[in-house]
């Protein structure tokens, strides 16, 4: 039985980065996570990104510190970061991805506790591009 680990956070896309770049964004990660075994949803609003992975604890660990040096975002808000015994939220999708128009749904993750931001996450999944 693998060590789980789940992790949750809230960034800003740099201004200088291009909306388009985000779908391609979404399908190498998509990719990567597969092979990573890597699972979770990635959410946008135009500006800010919520994502949640996660997986075994050393590989969701790695794939936290990449993302916190990656130049495409900024503002980096950690939400979640813990262990957990499963089940796995996300355990058909390696990335789910969602957009909304609704500014105030990733505001209202900065003032949640970890645990109840797990709690809110099928909030966020009202219309989810699964996979291709």
């Amino acid at each position: 039985m693998e060590n789980l680990y789940q992790y949750a956070y809230l960034s800003c896309i740099r201004p200088e980065v291009s909306l388009t770049r985000v779908y391609e964004i979404v399908q190498v990660s998509r990719k990567n996570n597969r092979n990573a075994n890597i699972t979770g949803i990635l959410v946008f609003d135009g500006w800010r990104f919520f994502q949640y992975i996660e997986g075994a604890d050393d590989t969701v660990l790695d794939l936290v510190r990449k993302l916190r040096q990656d130049e495409r975002h900024h503002q980096f808000t950690e939400l979640l970061s813990t262990p957990f015994a499963g089940p796995r939220l996300f355990r058909n999708w390696s990335m789910g991805y969602s957009v909304t128009a609704d500014e105030t749904l990733l505001t209202a993750f900065t003032r949640l506790t970890p645990g109840e931001v797990v709690l809110r996450i099928p909030d966020l999944v009202d219309s989810v591009d699964l996979e291709p």
